[in-house]
């Protein structure tokens, strides 16, 4: 073989060396860890067949002994890598650990060091010198006994790689089967050389010339099965880690595979499951015969199972499919299950839950309408006493004022102080029959508010004129201000929006000391007005403005409190005001005042009508 035949192979294998490299490296972002240690390895392959071209070309002795050595760096790495690659590939990257490369890297770390000091132990090389071949001359050299370790351990290294990555991918869809082969060849080719080089004792080492046909079953693997793009994922990290348990069976019913889970849900430590027959370690197939033929007869099966554990009984859902081999017979089954039992009971509990929620709803539905039923007899109860009350009522306050008149006598000062307590007793009894009364009737849906069209600033007048006295007797300025923009003829229930305005200014002027009580009316927007009754009282206290339009409710309700009242005022403004489709805010601090704004929707002719007292049931707009 010529010197030149020679160096066009190795060139050629340099060249797919490097480019490996060059284009394996731009892949770590990719395939991460994997394409990393494939570079690894083709650098190395270069490293050793750039030595020994080095080796081959120069005439000096001394250089060719150097050269000889110095491929070695590449030489007692490949194996090491080779295995790196192997375990990272296939998935074991627990074992790709510092500690454990280290170890794996100690032999070759030795054997770099007894080539360097080779000359004074001669553990590595008995003898090495120089052999001419005719052309050209190569080192030549009897083996000594580190040599036959370090191939014992290069090859037990590449060995153990190979059969992972076999045993781990044989069995593999096609495209990772290709992949594998390519593998293979890559490392089947340099092995197959070099131990022809070793045992066949030939002078020139053809194992670099190999590295021609890796390089191609590499390249190979990159471009047409998309090696380290598609890298598979190996059993032990999908299946091992899976929370489902799956048992593999032959076509005889033996268990030939398992995941951790599987163990963990048969429990049973005590007995090696791999090669036994499916219903000697899962009893519920013994026990279940109908099951097992069942399961046999059909293509596929999922149902749920109950079992029996030492905490109680647990619900399994099993799925079983069958394996075809490739004549398409079935050569076995798998056997996937997952623990259900927390997810039963979660279901139970929602329903017995759910039956208890529908039960209490009916209760509270029935509840509801004999509440609603009681509540209407009431309301019917309050509107007929209120009605036979007032009449009597009014028969005290009109006598009362004929004789305060004096048409029936003259009285003396004492008499005439005893009547007017009578009717100033008697006006504030009748004002608590007539709240009673209306609240009454709008409970039990017999108020209508009748729309006609009012005098707007007249309507205002009379309702200053009835509350000024108020104001002047505590010495509060009464201040009014009517919105020129306002139509001067609104259409409403007057008597009704005087009774609200009225309710406002009367509690006002009440829980007003000093300063004043002010009722505006302005434009809100195109559609509505407002109305706003404003003070500078005591204020009502934030956790009380939640409840003060609720009925019976007061900010002060115990037997001391200084102002009077039912607590039905509020609640029967607001209950008016949600009837003419309006809505009523309150804004108050205390100590600085309170604020009512009613706004109330335009009402056009056309508009005009009865609205019966049922819209009542509409909800107060707070803010």
């Amino acid at each position: 073989m010529s010197l030149n035949f020679i160096m066009v192979c190795l060139g050629i294998s340099m060249i797919l060396s490097i480019t490996l490299v060059i284009r394996v490296w731009g892949q770590r972002q990719d395939s991460g860890h994997s394409a990393t240690l494939i570079a690894a390895l083709m650098t190395a392959v270069f490293w050793w067949t750039l030595w020994y071209v080095l080796e081959l070309i120069t005439p000096n002795a001394e250089f060719k002994l150097l050269f000889n050595k110095v491929k070695f760096v590449g030489i007692v790495f490949v194996p090491v890598i080779w295995m790196l690659f192997s375990l990272q590939y296939t998935g074991r990257t627990q074992w790709l650990s510092s500690q454990r490369i280290a170890l794996l890297s100690i032999v070759p770390c030795l054997t770099l060091g007894l080539i360097v000091t080779n000359d004074y132990h001669h553990l590595f090389w008995g003898t090495i010198g120089v052999t001419d071949l005719g052309g050209y001359s190569v080192v030549s050299s009897v083996r000594g006994l580190w040599f036959w370790v370090h191939s014992l351990y290069s090859y037990l290294l590449i060995t153990v790689a190979s059969y992972l990555l076999f045993r781990q991918f044989a069995g593999s869809p096609g495209l990772y089967r290709r992949q594998l082969f390519a593998l293979l060849v890559t490392v089947a080719a340099p092995m197959v050389a070099n131990a022809i080089t070793i045992f066949g004792n030939q002078q020139l080492d053809i194992t670099p010339f190999s590295f021609t046909i890796t390089g191609l079953a590499l390249t190979w693997g990159l471009l047409r099965f998309q090696l380290l793009n598609l890298v598979p994922i190996a059993r032990n990290v999908v299946v091992d880690n899976m929370n489902d348990g799956v048992i593999v069976l032959d076509a005889h019913d033996r268990i030939v595979d398992l995941n951790p889970a599987a163990k963990q849900i048969i429990n049973q430590p005590m007995i090696d499951p791999i090669g036994k027959p499916v219903a000697q370690v899962i009893n519920l197939v013994s026990q279940r015969p109908d099951l097992t033929e069942e399961i046999r007869a059909s293509s596929g099966w999922q149902n749920e199972i109950e079992v029996n554990r030492k905490n109680g009984k647990g619900v399994l859902d099993v799925r079983i499919s069958p394996l075809y081999d490739r004549r398409h017979q079935v050569s076995g089954r798998i056997i996937m299950f997952r623990d259900v039992t927390d997810r039963k009971q979660a279901e139970q509990q929602i329903r017995s839950q759910n039956e208890e929620l529908i039960e209490v709803n009916r209760d509270l539905v029935e509840a509801r309408k004999q509440a609603d039923y009681l509540t209407q007899l009431k309301s019917q109860f309050l509107a007929t006493m209120s009605h036979e009350l007032r009449t009597p009522l009014n028969a005290i306050i009109g006598y009362t004022e004929i004789q305060l008149a004096g048409m029936t006598g003259t009285l003396n000062d004492e008499q005439n102080d005893y009547q007017e307590r009578v009717l100033a007793n008697a006006v504030h009894l009748l004002g608590l029959i007539n709240d009673v009364l209306d609240l009454s009737k709008i409970e039990a849906g017999r108020m209508d508010l009748i729309q006609k069209p009012f005098n707007l600033k007249k309507w205002l007048d009379e309702i200053v004129l009835q509350n000024r006295v108020l104001a002047e007797e505590k010495k509060l300025r009464f201040e009014v201000e009517l919105d020129p923009q306002l139509p001067e003829v609104m259409i409403a229930d007057s008597a009704r929006l005087k009774q609200v305005v009225i309710n406002l200014l009367s509690n006002a002027a009440k829980f007003t000391d000093e300063g004043y009580i002010k009722i505006e009316m302005t434009r809100n927007d195109l559609e509505t007005w407002k109305i706003n009754v404003s003070d500078s009282g005591v204020g009502i206290p934030s956790h009380a403005q939640e409840t003060i339009f609720e009925e019976f409710r007061q900010v002060d309700g115990s037997t001391r409190r200084q102002h009077g009242g039912t607590g039905l005022g509020l609640a029967i403004v607001r209950k008016l005001v949600l009837m003419m489709s309006g809505s009523i805010r309150l804004k108050s601090e205390v100590g600085k005042g309170s604020a009512f704004t009613i706004i109330l929707p335009y009402i056009t002719e056309t508009a005009k009508a009865v609205i019966p007292a049922e819209v009542t049931r509409m909800e107060t707009q707070a803010i």
